[in-house]
């Protein structure tokens, strides 16, 4: 099973609709919201360049944001349960 991250903060509808996406497919993912969970913003940071909201990382690799996790979906790229 694959292991999915999403870094989030509050108030961003873009985060929003990624998390509504990833649940309707049936995938689990643990969130960081960078604002109530500071620490994980340093993690984030050293781990993409990427500095907009949400990024996602499956497997440990970094996918992008949100746009770029729907081009997965419409590929049928997205992780299977």
């Amino acid at each position: 099973m694959s292991m999915i991250e999403i870094y989030t903060r509050p108030g961003c509808g873009y985060c929003s609709h990624a998390k509504r996406l990833l649940t309707s497919k049936g995938l689990t993912f643990t969130e960081y919201d960078v604002y109530e969970q500071p620490e994980h913003l340093t993690g984030m940071r050293k781990r993409t360049l990427g500095r907009s909201y949400p990024q996602v990382f499956i497997n440990g690799c970094s996918v992008g944001g949100f746009e770029e996790l729907l081009e997965l979906e419409q590929h049928n790229k997205l992780p299977k349960l």
